[in-house]
């Protein structure tokens, strides 16, 4: 039986009321009509203020130059020396990661470049060999030091 009354409704067939093209046409020049005769707004400038405004006083900046200073960063755990060579004795560690300033330097004929160094951190300030380190900043403002005497040997 539910097979019987699946194509009925109680109403009658729904039907879905059909525009011609005349009526499709008119209503869409009656809305372009609309729009056309619709008024614009229009955006007016706000009068200038009749005072004069005093402006207001801010902060100068203070120019601030390219940081000349030079810096050392450990690239592995180095040790701090005594002096700039494998000759004088090891004082401290200078951890991977740690920065100090480069305060002098010197160019040892067998192991190269050596950084007099002022720790920013704990620690000890001394010597690092240059192969430990990265290097930033200005080098020519980091001045040539003569080493401390060389370690002699306690029998």
């Amino acid at each position: 039986m539910a097979w019987a009354l699946g194509g009925c409704t109680l109403f009658g067939p729904a039907t879905t009321p059909t525009l011609t093209a005349d009526q499709v046409l008119s209503t869409a020049q009656a809305i372009a009509e609309q729009t056309r005769s619709a008024a614009t707004p229009t955006f007016t400038r706000a009068p200038a203020s009749p005072t004069a405004s005093v402006p207001l006083e801010t902060a100068t900046p203070t120019p601030t130059g390219t940081p000349t200073s030079a810096v050392v960063t450990a690239s592995y755990n180095a040790n701090v020396r005594s002096g700039p060579g494998a000759n004088y004795p090891v004082i401290d560690v200078f951890l991977q990661g740690e920065t100090a300033a480069a305060v002098g330097k010197y160019d040892e004929p067998v192991d190269g470049r050596w950084w007099s160094i002022d720790r920013l951190a704990q620690g000890l300030d001394g010597w690092v060999w240059g192969g430990a380190v990265v290097f930033s900043g200005d080098d020519a403002s980091v001045p040539f030091l003569v080493p401390p005497p060389t370690p002699t040997e306690t029998p």
